[in-house]
């Protein structure tokens, strides 16, 4: 019988995800299901979605952290969430990449039923 040894995660093999706070409990089940020991996650506050000119400029200082720490591989756990493309002018300025979608509810509904709800009801808030 062959025994193999789980090693950590080389350090340039890790992979911030910074999330909203409101997918926290699904980014997490995920790294646990699919066991993505290399997958480390941080959240802005999930208050944000109330204030989305807030998204932008937190998670630019969010990825210049990161950066600093020694992260180089980093994802953004955020569709554009309201912030009308200023979240991503910041992920253009730090070479990243997001969820796609407008919205979260997008990355929850997938995008084709997110886009009926959309079009096909008007009192839908985003």
């Amino acid at each position: 019988m062959v025994k193999t040894q789980k090693t950590e995660p080389n350090q340039t093999d890790r992979l911030l995800v910074i999330a909203c706070g409101m997918i926290a409990r699904e980014v997490l089940a995920v790294k646990q299901q699919l066991k993505l020991d290399h997958l480390e996650l941080t959240c802005l506050p999930a208050e944000f979605h109330f204030y989305p000119d807030r998204i932008a400029p937190a998670m630019d200082k969010a990825i210049e952290k990161a950066k600093a720490e020694g992260y180089d591989h980093i994802f953004v756990g955020y569709a554009d969430c309201g912030t009308g493309g200023l979240l991503d002018r910041v992920i253009e300025k730090h070479g990243v990449e997001r969820m796609a979608g407008p919205h979260c509810f997008a990355f929850y509904q997938g995008m084709e039923a997110y886009a009926k709800v959309a079009d096909g009801d008007m009192m839908s808030f985003y």
